[in-house]
């Protein structure tokens, strides 16, 4: 009976799953980026090629305390470092 509620769990689980794959490949933490990056003015930029460390500090900032504006400016310095790295490279 056991392995039963397990098999029919797994099988939830592979099927919820299987949407996520379909938009577009992306990781979790990109996904969560990408809907936040609209709230604070930044729809035009792409996940796919922000870094894990970036992704990172994007997604911790949009859940911190901080106001807005301060938000917003903190994404435009995390994303213009990449800018800036991909220039100079």
């Amino acid at each position: 009976m056991r392995f039963s509620k397990f098999l029919a769990a797994t099988g939830m689980a592979v099927s919820l799953a299987a949407p996520v794959a379909a938009e577009g490949n992306l990781t979790q933490l990109q996904k969560s980026v990408s809907t936040v990056l609209p709230t604070y003015g930044y729809a035009d930029v792409d996940v796919t090629k922000l870094n894990s460390s970036q992704l990172a500090q994007i997604n911790h900032l949009a859940g911190s305390n901080k106001g807005h504006a301060d938000i917003r400016g903190s994404i435009g310095a995390v994303i213009e470092n990449r800018i800036v790295k991909f220039f100079q490279s």
